[in-house]
């Protein structure tokens, strides 16, 4: 079977997800036809495509694509899936970039309209996720929760802030009598924001609070939320069902990278504090740092005469 028909065949199948998801499946498969006219047999073709693509990033998202598609073709088709052992690409992790608590002030007092600080507190608050800000419209909004289309096409509903919904019904009021399907954050051309737009959004902001790169978007407080959540004392199960994630080893990375609250009990329980507190008043004196300069480590006559020798 020509790789060209089944790609066709299998984005048809595909058209319910998102157009960032499609774009992200057209571009994925273009490197896989490019090198296979036929559908592999084997995983030897699959490596050699796998090769061709020079950033390790892009040959993740690459793998992942092929997978869901040379699956979908065994079910439809039931030809032979040669992702079995292809190996999954493993980039190097990054760390998370998340902002402090005075970072995310200053953001807020730096956003300079309703609209840019309710996409602010969105995203800090309920985690949305740039790409899902345009499909937002006013009966989504209840008392307590906030409908949102997620990944995958799916609809769920989210916790919301108070502050959060309050922002949201001032920027309802400002837009005049809008209907309960206007959205929530159009553009000039009566569309939702794009995820560019809110992108720039929040860099903006963030600029203007004087926030250094790299990474100033709304995903760096989509992870505030996640580490800000746990750091507060949140557990784990109810951060998953609030940033919406499949598996619940994706929120348990907030769990792991908390380092807020490991400074905070770092700073409480680190021996190296006892020991200068119950010193200070020796490590103080000035002929002390003296001995210390001149590496003139000689013990004192007391210390030497049955002091206990050392143990581990």
């Amino acid at each position: 079977m020509k790789m060209k028909n089944a790609i066709a065949n299998f984005l048809l199948d595909k058209q319910d997800l998102s157009p960032r998801t499609l774009e992200q499946y057209v571009h994925a498969l273009g490197y896989l036809e490019q090198e296979c006219s036929k559908m592999p047999p084997k995983p030897e073709g699959i490596r050699h495509a796998l090769s061709q693509v020079e950033s390790l990033w892009v040959r993740l998202g690459c793998w992942n694509v092929w997978t869901g598609f040379f699956r979908w073709c065994k079910k439809e088709y039931g030809t032979p899936d040669p992702m079995g052992n292809v190996q999954k690409p493993s980039p190097p992790e990054t760390e998370i970039r998340a902002l402090e608590s005075r970072e995310l002030t200053l953001l807020l007092a730096a956003a300079p309209d309703l609209r840019d600080k309710a996409v602010v507190a969105l995203a800090l608050d309920c985690g949305i996720r740039a790409s899902e800000f345009g499909r937002l419209r006013i009966l989504d909004l209840a008392l307590d929760t906030l409908r949102v289309w997620g990944k995958g096409n799916r609809q769920l509903r989210v916790p919301i802030s108070p502050e959060t919904r309050h922002l949201l019904r001032l920027i309802i009021d400002q837009d005049g009598e809008g209907g309960p399907t206007s959205l929530l954050f159009p553009a000039s051309n009566g569309k939702g924001l794009s995820r560019f737009a809110i992108y720039r959004i929040v860099r903006r902001a963030m600029e203007k609070a004087g926030i250094p790169g790299p990474k100033r978007g709304p995903h760096a407080l989509r992870h505030s939320l996640g580490m800000g959540f746990i750091a507060d004392g949140g557990d784990a199960f109810s951060l998953k069902r609030v940033m919406r994630h499949r598996n619940i080893a994706t929120t348990q990375k907030y769990v792991n990278l908390a380092i807020n609250t490991v400074v905070d009990q770092h700073h409480q329980h680190s021996p190296l504090r006892k020991a200068i507190h119950g010193a200070q008043g020796v490590l103080m004196r000035r002929e002390v740092e003296d001995i210390l300069q001149d590496h003139d480590l000689e013990e004192p006559a007391g210390d030497r005469a049955g002091s206990p020798r050392e143990t581990g």
